[in-house]
């Protein structure tokens, strides 16, 4: 079937560069002397018994270690050989690469370059595919070491140097609705409901927010078509039917909610279709085993700063304002009401001092 299938060029290229990704990455040789160290120093406080139970030799176990570490050192040379003869590769190439901090390089849709500098060995006569990934919150702003247009995010590489430095260069991605569109209520302990998440829109414009992306480090929810009207709330949800069934009043609701949310310990964060942060929220909080929601406590506030935020018991207020802003509305409006009513008092008093003191009685 292999040789069959090496009979496609499309196909016969893919496997000649999966082959040296893998000898750069998987049989790498610093990589295959580790695995064989880390083998050795677990086995070795065992091998003076093995040893003598079975009457063997020490020296001769590290000769037949030394063997695998020769192997793994001179394996990859050996196999380029191969590859070289079998499939007229020409000539080799060395292909350097480092990502900035924010994203990745994705080489041959299956190396990825993050954090560390990579160095490899290809082939010339069989391009590679380059690819900057950027990372949520990042965009990719550009490339260094080839002459590739910044806006040019994938690209195939002819292999015609000897050798190449490819740096992707990576920035903060801050969306315009940054501080507006924001995580206002959260419950991660109701079982009766399933978890949710409550978005409030601070701004005065409908935001459509398809596309949008929801992730807690590990997991995302991508938002259907969808919208958040100005100074309204949308709730995100594990099963939307449950939901409603529990909260009959809510009316702006999308289930599908892949994942759950900690009771303790969580982070989340909101990024547009385009990849730019939109908020991120986190909490670290004692165990609770009764229904709770976490509020902010006013929708001007920060809701990166945990001292903004409130826990409280009960099923929350999905759709409405949260419990705190309702009650300092309330307190605010009677301490207007108490002050228009001294005002009018005082007012009065003035007026009546007045007419008496015309009448002559004062």
């Amino acid at each position: 079937m292999l040789r069959e299938l090496l009979e496609n060029k499309q196909f016969k290229t893919d496997f000649v560069n999966r082959f040296a990704d893998h000898l750069n990455t998987t049989f790498a040789v610093d990589r295959v002397l580790n695995r064989i160290d880390d083998f050795y120093f677990n086995l070795e406080p065992e091998m003076p018994r093995h040893l003598q139970r079975w009457n063997l030799s020490a020296s001769k176990w590290n000769d037949q270690v030394d063997v695998l570490r020769t192997f793994a050192q001179e394996r990859p040379r050996y196999m380029r050989m191969h590859i070289m003869e079998k499939f007229n590769t020409g000539a080799l190439r060395q292909v350097e690469a480092l990502a900035s901090t924010g994203g990745t390089i994705l080489i041959n849709d299956h190396v990825r370059v993050r954090d560390r500098y990579f160095q490899g060995v290809y082939f010339e006569r069989y391009p590679i595919s380059i690819k900057a990934v950027p990372d949520y919150g990042y965009r990719f702003t550009g490339w260094e070491g080839v002459p590739v247009s910044e806006d040019r995010r994938e690209f195939s590489l002819s292999l015609r140097q000897k050798k190449y430095f490819i740096k992707a260069r990576f920035e903060r991605f801050e969306d315009p609705l940054a501080n507006k569109v924001m995580i206002n209520e959260i419950c991660a302990n109701n079982k009766r409901t399933g978890d949710w998440i409550e978005l409030y829109n601070h701004s005065d414009e409908e935001v459509p927010l398809h596309n949008w992306v929801l992730t807690d480090g590990k997991n995302e929810f991508i938002f259907p078509d969808v919208r958040i009207a100005p100074k309204d709330y949308l709730v995100v949800c594990r099963d939307g039917s449950k939901f409603i069934r529990n909260f009959p009043e809510a009316y702006n609701v999308i289930g599908g909610l892949g994942f759950g949310l900690h009771k303790r310990t969580e982070t989340l964060a909101l990024f547009s279709s385009l990849g730019a942060a939109v908020d991120s929220i986190g909490y670290d909080i004692p165990p609770l085993d009764t229904v709770f929601t976490l509020s902010l406590l006013l929708p001007t506030l920060d809701n990166s700063d945990p001292g903004n935020w409130e826990q409280r018991l009960g099923t929350g207020s999905p759709n409405l304002p949260n419990p705190h802003y309702v009650e300092s509305s309330i307190q605010g409006a009677q301490a207007q009401w108490i002050q228009i009513g001294v005002a009018a008092a005082v007012f009065l008093l003035a007026l009546f001092m007045l007419y008496l003191r015309n009448r002559g009685i004062l």
